[in-house]
C-alpha cells in the first residue's frame, strides 16, 4: 500500500496475542526456564525468579532477564558502578537501551557527573543533548556547553521541555542574539510553526518592526503584491520575501512566480537565495504542470541545472508526447544523470527515430543492465535478462566463524520462543558489527536457517546488490502457492508485491498503519474478508503470514479483475488506490503506451513500485519462465 515506509512497532502484549492460538511448539528445557523465569519476574514472585535464573548461567538470553530484573536498581548507581553494569549489555539492544534510561534519569536528577561518566561524547537524543550540555556547565566547561546550545536553539520546532533550563542559562548568559532570534524566525516560518514565529516575535527587539511584518506576511502571504512596503534593500526584507512567496506557493504558485518576476528585478535576493527560491517555485510548477507557466519554467530550468528538474519536466513532455522536448533536457542532463538507466531508455527512443543502427547499440549496453530499464531494452532486442547474479553459496565451514558472535545465539533463541521483533533488532545490531563480506555470509546462514527477511536486511546493510538468492528468498512459499491457487493470481506477482511492500518481515508496520507481508490497511483488510469470506477479527490478524498473504493475493484479484486483467494498473492502484489510476488513466486520455504511462505516474513511490515489482517478478520467473514478458501482448498494446 502507499506509504509503507515500514517500521516495528508491536508491543509485548500485542506478540502475545497473535502467537496465543497457535499451537505451542515444543521448547528445549533452557527455554521453557527463561519463558518461566520472565514470568516470574513480571508478576513479582522474586524468589522462584531467583531460582530460575540461577539455572540459566550460559543461556544466551540470560541477559535480558538481568536487564528487567537488575536496571531499576542500576538507575540508582553512581556513574561508575553504573557503567560496569552497562558495559554488561554491551553488544545487545539492550547496551543502547540501559545508556539512553540512565542518562535520562541522572538528567532528571541533576546528577551531572554521573551523566557524564556514562556519555562523555555528546548523545544522538535530542532530549540528552540538552542534558549533557547542562553537564558540562555545571562541571565547568561553559564555553564547549553554550556553544553546542546555539545549534539546538537555532531549530523551527519546539524543542522538548528538558532543555528549557539550558535554553535559559544560555540566554542569561547573553547568547540569545537577534541575529540568533530572526534566523530561528525564518525557519519556524519555513516549518509552518504559527505559533513559534509569533513567540519570537515578542522576544525580538532591534527587528521588531520587521519581526511584525513578517508575522502579517505569515498570516497573509498575498500581502506581498503591496511591493512598496518590502521596498527597503536591507537584506532582512529579503528574508521576508523569500519566506512569503514560499508559503505563498503552496496556494497560489502563479500569484508566486509573478511576484518573484518582481522582486528579482528589484535585486530583493542575494545570489544563493535567488536561486534556492527560483529552484523552489519552479519545482512547485513542475509538480502541478503549470500550463501558464511553461515557457517561464522552460526559460528558468538551463539557469537552475538541476538533473530532477530537468527530469521532471521531460515526464511532462512525454505525456504530451512531445519528444523534441524530451530530446532538448536530455541533451541538459549532467554526465552523471545520463548514465542513469532511465534516460537512457529515453535516449534510445529519441535516436531510434533518427538512427535505428545507434539506438539498437546503446540498447544493447543497456540491456546488460539487472533493472526495470535493462529489463524492457533486453526483451526489446529478444536477448536473455542479464541477472548479473554473484551465486553466493553457503558452506558449512562458514558456521564456525559466525558462531563466535554471541549476538547469532541470542537471534536463534528470540525466534525459537517466539521473539521475533527482539530477534529482528539483534540481527540488525549483529549486522552492524561486521563487514560487507561477513554480513553476506550472515545473510546466507539466515537463508539456510529460513530467516527470509533477515537475509534481505544482510544484503541491504551489506550492499550486496548482486546477491539475488540473499534478496530475493523463496519466503513463506506454502502461504503464497495456497493463496496463488486460490485466487488465480501470478505466485511471482504477488511475491514481488509482498517483497517490496515488506521485505517479507511480517510484523511490518507502515507509518499509516498498513500491517503485515502485504501491507494492508485494516479497512481494507475487512472489507476484503467480508468479501471473500476469509477469515479476520482484528488488525493483529494481519500480522499472521497465511492470512495476510491471502487477504492481500484476494484485493490484488480483485483490483486486477476491475482493471481487467492489466498488471500495470493493478499494481498502481495496489500502492496508490484503484480511484487514482483511475484518473490518471483520465488524464492521459488514451493517448500513451505502457512505458510512457509508467514513467508519467505523478507518484514518485507510486512510479518506483510499479517497476520495482514489474522487476522483482522479472527476477523470480528466471528459475522457472526465464522467457517470460514483462508485459502481456494486452498490457503492451494497451492505450494508456
Amino acid at each position: 500500500m502507499r506509504n509503507t515506509l515500514v517500521t516495528s512497532c508491536l508491543t509485548a502484549a500485542s506478540m502475545a496475542l497473535i502467537f496465543f492460538s497457535q499451537s505451542l511448539s515444543a521448547y528445549t528445557q533452557d527455554q521453557q526456564t527463561y519463558l518461566d523465569a520472565s514470568r516470574a519476574l513480571e508478576n513479582k514472585q522474586y524468589g522462584q525468579y531467583r531460582t530460575l535464573r540461577a539455572k540459566l548461567n550460559d543461556y544466551p538470553l540470560a541477559m535480558y532477564l538481568d536487564y528487567n530484573a537488575t536496571m531499576a536498581d542500576t538507575l540508582k548507581l553512581p556513574g561508575k558502578n553504573a557503567l560496569i553494569e552497562i558495559e554488561k549489555y554491551k553488544g545487545s539492544p539492550l547496551y543502547n537501551s540501559a545508556r539512553y534510561r540512565y542518562l535520562l534519569t541522572a538528567g532528571k536528577a541533576q546528577r551531572w557527573r554521573d551523566f557524564l561518566v556514562i556519555s562523555p561524547d555528546r548523545p544522538n537524543d535530542v532530549r540528552l543533548q540538552c542534558y549533557f550540555n547542562l553537564a558540562l556547565y555545571h562541571q565547568g566547561d561553559k564555553k564547549t556547553a553554550f556553544e553546542a546550545t546555539d545549534e539546538l536553539w537555532l531549530y523551527g520546532k519546539s524543542r522538548p521541555n528538558e532543555c528549557d533550563p539550558l535554553f535559559a542559562l544560555w540566554t542569561q548568559a547573553g547568547h540569545r542574539s537577534q541575529t540568533m532570534i530572526w534566523s530561528r524566525m525564518l525557519l519556524s516560518f519555513n516549518a509552518g510553526q504559527h505559533g513559534l514565529v509569533s513567540y519570537l516575535a515578542q522576544k525580538i527587539t532591534r527587528h521588531k518592526t520587521e519581526a511584525n511584518l513578517l508575522v502579517s506576511v505569515y498570516k497573509d502571504p498575498n500581502s506581498l503584491r503591496h511591493t512598496q512596503r518590502f521596498s527597503n534593500n536591507a537584506a532582512i526584507y529579503g528574508d521576508i520575501v523569500e519566506a512569503g512567496l514560499r508559503k505563498l506557493a503552496l496556494s497560489n504558485i502563479n500569484q508566486a512566480i509573478s511576484l518573484y518576476k518582481k522582486y528579482h528585478k528589484l535585486h530583493r535576493f542575494g545570489p544563493e537565495q535567488d536561486a534556492s527560491l527560483n529552484h523552489y517555485l519552479v519545482r512547485r510548477a513542475l509538480i502541478f504542470k503549470v500550463e501558464k507557466q511553461r515557457s517561464h519554467i522552460d526559460s528558468m530550468l538551463p539557469k537552475l541545472k538541476s538533473d530532477e528538474l530537468f527530469g521532471m519536466r521531460m515526464r511532462w513532455a512525454i505525456g504530451e508526447k512531445d519528444d523534441a522536448t524530451v530530446a532538448k533536457y536530455l541533451n541538459l542532463l549532467s554526465p552523471e544523470g545520463k548514465a542513469d538507466p532511465r534516460w537512457q531508455y529515453w535516449q534510445i527512443r529519441i535516436t531510434g527515430k533518427t538512427d535505428a543502427a545507434l539506438a539498437q547499440t546503446q540498447a544493447n549496453i543497456l540491456s546488460q543492465e539487472r533493472n526495470f530499464y535493462g529489463f524492457y531494452a533486453a526483451q526489446s532486442l529478444n536477448a536473455p535478462l542479464s541477472m548479473n547474479d554473484d551465486g553466493l553459496a553457503f558452506s558449512s565451514n562458514m558456521k564456525t566463524k559466525l558462531n563466535q558472535d554471541s549476538g547469532l545465539a541470542r537471534v536463534s533463541e528470540l525466534l525459537a520462543i517466539k521473539r521475533p521483533h527482539d530477534a529482528r533488532t539483534e540481527w540488525i545490531y549483529l549486522l552492524r558489527r561486521h563487514d560487507n563480506q561477513t554480513k553476506a555470509e550472515y545473510g546466507l546462514l539466515a537463508l539456510e536457517n529460513g530467516w527470509y527477511n533477515f537475509s534481505v536486511e544482510a544484503s541491504i546493510q551489506g550492499q550486496q546488490w548482486n546477491a539475488l538468492n540473499l534478496r530475493f528468498p523463496l519466503a513463506a512459499q506454502k502461504s503464497f502457492a495456497k493463496a496463488s491457487k486460490h485466487f488465480g493470481v501470478n505466485i511471482d506477482e504477488i511475491r514481488a508485491i509482498s517483497r517490496r511492500e515488506s521485505a517479507f518481515y511480517r510484523f511490518a508496520t507502515s507509518g499509516v498503519g498498513a500491517r503485515g507481508m502485504m501491507q494492508l490497511m485494516p479497512a481494507t483488510a475487512k472489507e476484503t474478508a467480508r468479501k471473500y469470506r476469509l477469515l479476520y477479527n482484528q488488525p493483529n490478524d494481519l500480522y499472521r503470514a497465511d492470512n495476510n498473504i491471502m487477504l492481500g493475493s484476494a484485493y490484488y484479484s480483485q483490483i486486477l479483475k476491475q482493471f481487467n486483467g492489466n498488471r500495470v494498473l493493478a499494481t498502481a492502484a495496489y500502492n496508490a488506490g484503484p480511484h487514482r489510476v483511475k484518473r490518471w488513466l483520465a488524464d492521459s486520455k488514451g493517448q500513451l503506451d505502457v512505458m510512457s504511462f509508467i514513467e508519467t505516474i505523478p507518484y514518485t513511490e507510486t512510479r518506483e513500485y510499479v517497476q520495482a515489482v514489474l522487476s522483482y517478478r522479472m527476477i523470480y520467473q528466471q528459475s522457472h519462465s526465464p522467457n517470460a514478458s514483462m508485459f502481456t501482448t494486452y498490457e503492451r498494446d494497451f492505450a494508456y
